[in-house]
């Protein structure tokens, strides 16, 4: 943007193991990807400049240094909610979401995903897709939000295909 680079490797793709709670059954595998929402917001002609726009999936977004600056810390987010819990939500039009709850300079940070059963990837179980990330400060507190823990949500939606 501009002159400033903002380098996108802190979003390449990666893969994480999600143990199983029953000790006889076998870990997870999941691959994990970023869209370019994490990084961008949705285009507004009186808000934005030129130098900040992209289009990407047939939408037009502007690059949000801020949205930026908080992603960089999205893989630790993730890899932190492994062994931990995921939240359920409800957006506008009522859609179910999943999100791990993380705060970025003191303001609630959600991390909205997808997960879904891989079936094209040699040893990978699911894709845990991250959709949008930005800071949010009118997300209810964590303990207003329905709780999941992860590895049993991932376990039922892309349980293993055979033990590891």
């Amino acid at each position: 943007m501009g002159e400033t680079e903002y380098p996108l490797a802190h979003l390449d793709r990666f893969q994480v193991i999600v143990p199983a709670k029953d000790p006889l059954a076998a870990p997870a595998t999941l691959e994990v990807t970023f869209s370019h929402h994490v990084f961008s917001e949705k285009w507004d002609d009186s808000r934005h400049i030129d130098a900040h726009a992209f289009t990407a999936d047939g939408e037009k977004r502007a690059f949000c240094p801020v949205r930026y600056g908080c992603s960089i810390g999205l893989r630790a987010i993730v890899e932190y909610h492994i062994g931990g819990k995921a939240f359920q939500s409800r957006d506008g039009n009522g859609v179910l979401s999943y999100l791990f709850y993380a705060e970025a300079e003191g303001i609630a940070y959600p991390a909205f995903f997808r997960l879904r059963k891989a079936s094209r990837i040699p040893g990978v179980d699911g894709i845990l897709h991250v959709i949008s990330a930005y800071q949010n400060p009118d997300l209810p507190a964590r303990h207003r939000l329905q709780s999941i823990k992860f590895a049993r949500l991932v376990h039922q939606t892309c349980p293993p295909a055979i033990a590891k």
